[in-house]
């Protein structure tokens, strides 16, 4: 036991959770992030079958994130914008946060997010069990402060699925699986045969779908020509269709690469009007393999089981272990590697731009599957 200050409080010494608790999540804010959080909201319902729980989440995070009959995340949804960014109907600003967090009667709250903010608001809430890392002096603000993983040189790499999985274990919960799960709703799969048909896409021929963007850092990008040599490859040498996954702010650079492939089977989804979540889950749930940066189109491939790809630049695989199908995983392991800097500080890129067309390719062939093999769609009441 760490007998400093912020020692870990042990759970004899928390209030005790009830038979029918209610038991709110502070969510993470990344798409990534969200979706390893979903083996920890799975544990819960299993560790609690008789609880209520409460989600405290971005809109984005909401839409990621549906209630499905498979998959039944949340019993009431928070969605908290902040502050500077346009707010969404039924939204909160974190300031009004506590007051829902009051009215919803939590007897603990798993705080997944390693903010001060998040703990504050919390302990704000008055909610009787606060259960957290300590990170960020926030220690005194939680009931249960979880020690984290260290070595002697530093913080121990840990996915993110095994550090939110260790707050419901740490409440009692057993992890009978560190899958992550999302759900493709009949409305996901319209959109997606509506994209299919507007690019001409056959239902028949295995699609592979390439992402390479990142919502925040531009040093996690594989260079569009190389994209584009990968994607004619495939279509040219395999008879495949490839389809460019983007988000809204990535249809430019997605249509570049489409002119550079200059094939007819080679597509971007950017030629839509609305880019929703659900359109993505669509997509890349009937993919045959995905290829995709490190990103949050990565987590959801994988989440939706299907056989990815990862390039990883400036990130490090051993913070983002999965474990859904095995990963073909390219990292050239540089000595600048991993820097997590949006761009390189060394202003070459090498971690990127050394990754060959050649390697990826070869890696992509052995992930396909053939379109028979696609998993059929969830279906939803």
């Amino acid at each position: 036991m760490d007998s400093s200050p912020d020692a870990t409080l042990t759970s004899d010494s928390s209030p005790p959770i009830s038979k029918t608790p209610t038991i709110a999540v502070i969510m993470p804010n990344w798409i990534g992030d969200a979706c390893m959080a979903t083996p920890t909201l799975r544990s819960l319902r299993q560790g609690f079958p008789n609880a209520r729980l409460v989600g405290v989440m971005s809109s984005l995070v909401d839409e990621l994130l549906p209630n499905t009959v498979d998959v039944d995340y949340f019993d009431r949804r928070i969605l908290v914008h902040r502050r500077g960014k346009q707010r969404v109907a039924h939204s909160v600003s974190r300031s009004l946060l506590m007051h829902e967090l009051r009215k919803s009667k939590c007897d603990t709250i798993l705080i997944l997010p390693n903010s001060f903010w998040s703990a504050a608001v919390a302990f704000a809430s008055r909610i009787p069990r606060r259960v957290g890392y300590r990170r960020d002096g926030r220690a005194w603000l939680l009931t249960d402060a979880l020690p984290v993983p260290k070595n002697e040189s530093g913080p121990t790499p840990v996915s993110a699925i095994d550090y939110y999985l260790k707050q419901a274990e740490w409440l009692g919960c057993e992890s009978q699986s560190r899958a992550m799960q999302l759900s493709v709703t009949p409305q996901d799969q319209e959109l997606a045969d509506q994209l299919w048909s507007k690019l001409g896409f056959s239902s028949s021929l295995p699609t592979v779908v390439i992402n390479s963007n990142s919502a925040k850092d531009g040093s996690r990008v594989w260079p569009k020509e190389k994209v584009a040599e990968l994607a004619t490859r495939l279509a040219v040498k395999t008879d495949l269709q490839v389809l460019l996954h983007c988000g809204p702010g990535e249809r430019q650079s997605a249509a570049d690469t489409v002119a550079l492939a200059s094939h007819p089977n080679v597509r971007s989804m950017g030629v839509v009007d609305n880019l929703p979540l659900g359109l993505s889950r669509g997509v890349l749930q009937r993919a045959a393999a995905v290829v995709t940066t490190d990103s949050g189109a990565r987590h959801m491939a994988v989440a939706l089981n299907r056989p990815v790809v990862t390039l990883f630049g400036s990130t490090a695989p051993l913070w983002t272990t999965t474990y859904n199908k095995p990963e073909q995983q390219v990292y050239l392991n540089l000595d600048c590697q991993p820097c997590y800097e949006a761009t390189c500080p060394l202003s070459h890129h090498r971690c990127m731009h050394e990754i060959s067309v050649s390697q990826v390719y070869a890696l992509t062939l052995t992930q396909i599957e053939p379109a028979a093999d696609k998993p059929k769609l969830a279906r939803v009441a």
